[in-house]
């Protein structure tokens, strides 16, 4: 087996807006990785800094980086300032969003530049969780792929291929890690002990130190204090389409009046760089694949990618607004 550069001795990575046209030209484009992160200005908590999944994206780029095996540090890495065109964030003051188009529209042109320049490498980061962002980012790298011949890939969807998972919750994933149990993932989805953690790994200096006051909260507790039960986990496929859209009814609702979700008082930096170690180390896999050839960018979709037309799709997502947002269509 290939060994995994320490993070001490990782592979540099250049900002591309810092270095000169010389530096430039001396790079090998066509082995060459862009890294781009895309993901929210978004309201996390009263906590953490507005652009937590900006952050948390970068880093896990960064993380990957530093994991490939050795065999793939002698390229160069280039990365993009990130960009902040994302769907759905939370609806609070603070948290900006974007139309699924534009998001689309603006990756599929960034692909093309890049190709264009003779770049055969480009992957986008995220933190966000909404299928409706990350599908998007899915469905430009997709289009830039086929339609230029490069590897374009979502890093957060390519991880997903390796994680197994169902919806946003990680107890199956990191609930073996020193200190936690699988239960105290229950419900952490924004704001909470996994983006916390990672962010105190990753820029202590930004977290107001009241997290370490906050109570858990998350959807199920809220929905109980409402005098209702709590809704069941969507399945797959079409037939999933009713629970999907309750699940995603009961998130708006408790986010209008929340501005996180989990328990963020039991985040710790070692949590967050043993969480940042694993979701990136299997980033780091899927990725080498990708880069050896053994993987196309045709398998790089999340499990979520067989349900991109009710998310990407123009026409269903105005429906799923007008459903999301009449009360008495989805019950």
């Amino acid at each position: 087996m290939s060994s995994i550069a320490p993070a001490e001795t990782a592979p540099e990575i250049l900002q591309w807006e810092r270095i000169t046209k010389k530096r430039f030209d001396e790079i090998d484009r066509e082995s060459a990785v862009v890294l781009v992160t895309c993901s929210p200005l978004e309201v996390h908590g009263p906590h953490l800094p507005l652009g937590a999944d900006a952050l948390e994206g970068e880093g896990l780029a960064e993380h990957m980086v530093a994991r490939l095996p050795d065999r793939h540090r002698a390229r160069s890495f280039l990365k993009l300032p990130f960009v902040f065109a994302a769907a759905d964030p939370v609806p609070q003051p603070g948290s900006l969003a974007f139309r699924v188009s534009t998001i689309v529209a603006m990756l599929e042109d960034l692909g093309r530049s890049l190709a264009a320049q003779g770049f055969h490498h480009v992957v986008v980061s995220n933190f966000h969780g909404s299928p409706r962002h990350f599908l998007a980012i899915e469905t430009a790298c997709e289009r830039v792929s086929q339609a230029c011949g490069i590897q374009m890939a979502g890093l957060f969807s390519l991880m997903l291929t390796r994680l197994e998972v169902e919806g946003s919750e990680l107890d199956h994933v990191l609930g073996h890690l020193p200190g936690v149990e699988p239960e105290d993932f229950k419900g952490d989805t924004h704001g909470g002990l996994v983006e916390t953690s990672q962010l105190l790994a990753l820029h202590p200096e930004l977290i107001d130190p009241g997290y370490k006051d906050l109570p858990r909260r998350d959807v199920g507790r809220w929905l109980e204090e409402k005098g209702e039960g709590e809704r069941a986990k969507p399945g797959n496929g079409l037939a999933a389409l009713p629970g999907i859209l309750r699940h995603f009814k009961s998130g708006i609702h408790y986010f209008t009046e929340e501005s996180y979700s989990g328990q963020p008082a039991k985040a710790s930096a070692e949590l967050g760089e043993q969480i940042l170690d694993t979701l990136a180390g299997k980033a780091a896999e899927a990725m080498s694949e990708l880069l050896d050839g053994k993987l196309s960018a045709a398998d790089c979709h999340s499990p979520a990618w067989k349900l991109r037309h009710l998310f990407v799709n123009g026409t269903a997502i105005r429906v799923s607004d007008w459903l999301l947002d009449n009360p008495k269509s989805v019950g």
